[in-house]
């Protein structure tokens, strides 16, 4: 499973259950390209935050244990067993989903602000650090974008 996520210089992806940014130059364009397609799997936080739902031409799941009423387009599951080998799988987020399953993960694209927002939610940046290898890095204007791999 793959990982895609941006974050600020602490490792925070959110505030209230909101982006704390308001935009990251091209991240969204990337996050299309990479994602169009796609198995994308997301928390029920995550899922609840997104303004249009489900994501246009991607397979959108969401992990939760609660019963909650999707539309055409979104299935409900009650963890990622289901994807334990599923390589081209996208978790999104939430920040819990991420940090309690950085073992499935075999790659994270990280889009990293230099700006810290004020956030209520972090992925362990440490965690990513200690057990991932960066491969790539861009620098742009507001942020980096890195390819990390799992050691």
């Amino acid at each position: 499973m793959k990982a895609i996520i941006a974050c600020d210089p602490n490792g925070g992806i959110g505030y209230k259950n909101k982006l704390p940014w308001i935009n990251i130059q091209g991240d969204l364009p990337r996050f299309k390209k990479l994602t169009n397609g796609q198995v994308i799997v997301m928390g029920r936080n995550t899922w609840d935050s997104l303004q249009k739902k489900p994501l246009t031409q991607r397979f959108n799941f969401i992990i939760t244990t609660k019963k909650i009423v999707l539309p055409f387009g979104a299935i409900a599951l009650p963890n990622l067993e289901h994807f334990i080998k599923y390589t081209n799988a996208w978790l999104i987020g939430g920040a819990q989903l991420i940090n309690s399953n950085w073992h499935l993960i075999t790659e994270v694209h990280l889009t990293r602000t230099f700006e810290q927002y004020t956030c209520d939610v972090h992925i362990s940046l440490p965690y990513l650090e200690n057990y991932f290898k960066c491969n790539y890095i861009e620098t742009n204007s507001d942020h980096t974008y890195e390819i990390w791999n799992k050691i």
